[in-house]
C-alpha cells in the first residue's frame, strides 16, 4: 500500500501553519488560526477514532470528542429548537441534510472552506449534498453509488446471466418467476424512499431539486415515469414484489435463498456480509443494468456527509476537521479499512487510495475483487440533486401510496401522481411558497 508521509512546515513569510503531503494530487490544507479547541461530533460510522488520531497530530490545537449516537435525527431537531445541545459536527445522510439546513441545524463554512478549495478535494456534483444557495455546510464522506448483489448459486441453477441492460434484467426476472415463483428475483422496499428515487436517478433523472431559491417537484416527468412503468410491469407479472426491508423476516428471506438480487448502495456488500454470514461465498457484486449501455449512468442510495452545527463554538476547527476527515488520504484509508466504507466521495480517494485496493479478494464474495466494481459504479455517478427539506413526509406518504398498490387498489404508475399531490400539499401547508410543480430546473 502506498505510504503517505504527512508533515507540516511553518511558513515564516506569512506566519501560518500549513499542512502538506507527499501526494501531488491534492492541495495543502488551511491553517487553523483559532484558540485551542475541543470539538464534539455525533456520528454512527464505526472506528472514526483512527482518523481523529491522525487529525490531532497535524492540528494539535484541536481535540475531537466523538460520540456514536446512531441515526437520531429527532435529537438533532429537538436540540436545534431548544437552542442548545448540538455538538460541533453532525453526521447526516445526504437525503436529510436539506431538512437540517432549512431548520437551522447547520452553519455555513465558506469562510474557511471556500468553494474553490472544496472543489479541489470533492467533485462538483457533491455540492448538491453539502450546500444551498452558495453556502457550504459540510463535506461528503461515503458514496451510496448503486450496485447489484446477486446470488451466484441461484443464477447458475436457473441459467440466468448477469444482466447488463434493464431489458435483460426483466427477462431474468420473468424466467426465474416461471421456473420457481417461490424465489423473488428482487424486491422493491415499501419502507425506504431512497430506493425509488435512486432508481430514477440511475436512469439519468430526478423527482425534485432546488435552484434559484425555488423548490422544484415533478414526480411524473418522462424519465421518472419510464422507470415506474418498468417496475409496474414486473410487479403485475409477479416477477418482482414489494417487501419491507430491514426486518427479521427480510433477513430470513436472504438467509434462506428466497431473494436472488439486492439493489442497494455501495455500502451493501459489507452490510450483507455482516448480516447474512450463512450465505458466504454465494454472492457476487455487479454494476447495475443500464437503460442505455452506450451512455452508462448511476445514482445513489444512501451516503452521508459531515456538517458543522449552528451551535458550534469553534466553527473554524470543526470546518477544518470535516475537510480533513473526508479528504485526507490517510483518513480515507482508515475509513475504508476500519469503518468498512467501500467508496469515499473525495477525489483523493480515487487518485491516492483506491488503486491499492483494486486487487483485494473478498472471501465472502467467493474471492471476487469487488472494489473495481464499486469504484466503477461510483464513477458512473456524475449528476446529483438537492433532496426535499421534508423527506420524512416524502417517505411516509410514499408508504401510504405503496400500500395501496400492495392492496390492489391502484397500480404503481397511478400511485406516483397521488404521491406527488400529497407531498406538494404538505409543503404548502408547511409554508413553502417557493414551489414549482410539474417541472425541474433546466
Amino acid at each position: 500500500m502506498k505510504k503517505l508521509v504527512i508533515f507540516a512546515v511553518l511558513v515564516a513569510l506569512v506566519g501560518v501553519f500549513v499542512v502538506f503531503a507527499d501526494s501531488t494530487t491534492y492541495p495543502a490544507y488551511p491553517a487553523y488560526t483559532g484558540p485551542a479547541a475541543t470539538i464534539t461530533m455525533w456520528a454512527w460510522t464505526s472506528n472514526e477514532n483512527y482518523s481523529i488520531d491522525a487529525f490531532e497530530k497535524v492540528y494539535p490545537n484541536i481535540h475531537v470528542v466523538w460520540s456514536n449516537f446512531g441515526v437520531d435525527y429527532t435529537k438533532i431537531l429537538t436540540s436545534t429548537a431548544a437552542g442548545k445541545g448540538l455538538p460541533d459536527v453532525i453526521m447526516s445522510e445526504y437525503t436529510y441534510a436539506p431538512q437540517f439546513i432549512e431548520y437551522g441545524s447547520f452553519q455555513p463554512i465558506n469562510k474557511w472552506i471556500p468553494e474553490s478549495l472544496y472543489l479541489k478535494f470533492f467533485p462538483e456534483y457533491s455540492l448538491k449534498w453539502t450546500s444551498l444557495d452558495g453556502q457550504i455546510y459540510g463535506t461528503p464522506q461515503d458514496s451510496g453509488a448503486i450496485v447489484m448483489l446477486y446470488r451466484k448459486d441461484i443464477f447458475e441453477k436457473y441459467g440466468l446471466t448477469v444482466p447488463t441492460t434493464w431489458q435483460e434484467f426483466a427477462q431474468d426476472a420473468e424466467k426465474l418467476h416461471s421456473e420457481n415463483p417461490d424465489i423473488a428475483f428482487t424486491t422493491i422496499p415499501n419502507n425506504w424512499v431512497i430506493w425509488p428515487v435512486g432508481m430514477v436517478w440511475q436512469a439519468g433523472g430526478s423527482m425534485f431539486d432546488y435552484a434559484n431559491g425555488k423548490w422544484y417537484v415533478d414526480f411524473t416527468n418522462p424519465t421518472a415515469m419510464k422507470v415506474f412503468d418498468y417496475w409496474n410491469n414486473l410487479l403485475q407479472e409477479g416477477a418482482v414484489k414489494f417487501d419491507t426491508w430491514w426486518t427479521a423476516d427480510w433477513y430470513k428471506e436472504i438467509d434462506q435463498g428466497k431473494l436472488a438480487v439486492i439493489i442497494s448502495g455501495a455500502w451493501s456488500p459489507e452490510w450483507v456480509s455482516l448480516n447474512s454470514p450463512s450465505t458466504s461465498g454465494k454472492w457476487g457484486v455487479a454494476l447495475l443494468p443500464q437503460w442505455d449501455p452506450n451512455n452508462p449512468h448511476n445514482g445513489e442510495m444512501g451516503g452521508s456527509g459531515f456538517y458543522v452545527s449552528s451551535q458550534s463554538k469553534y466553527p473554524e476547527a470543526a470546518a477544518l476537521f470535516v475537510l480533513w476527515l473526508n479528504s485526507n488520504p490517510q483518513s480515507l484509508e482508515y475509513l475504508n479499512q476500519k469503518s468498512q466504507l467501500a467508496a469515499l466521495v473525495s477525489n483523493v480517494f480515487t487518485t491516492d487510495v483506491a488503486p491499492s485496493l483494486e486487487n483485494v479478494e473478498y472471501p465472502y464474495f467467493g474471492g471476487q475483487k469487488i472494489v473495481p466494481v464499486v469504484l466503477e459504479a461510483n464513477n458512473q455517478v456524475n449528476t446529483a440533486f438537492v433532496w426535499l427539506p421534508v423527506m420524512d413526509y416524502v417517505q411516509s406518504s410514499m408508504q401510504t401510496e405503496f400500500q395501496k398498490v400492495i392492496d390492489g387498489k391502484e397500480s404503481l404508475v397511478d400511485a406516483i401522481p397521488n404521491w406527488q399531490k400529497a407531498v406538494v400539499a404538505f409543503m404548502k401547508k408547511q409554508g413553502f411558497n417557493n414551489l414549482v410543480v410539474g417541472q425541474l430546473p433546466k
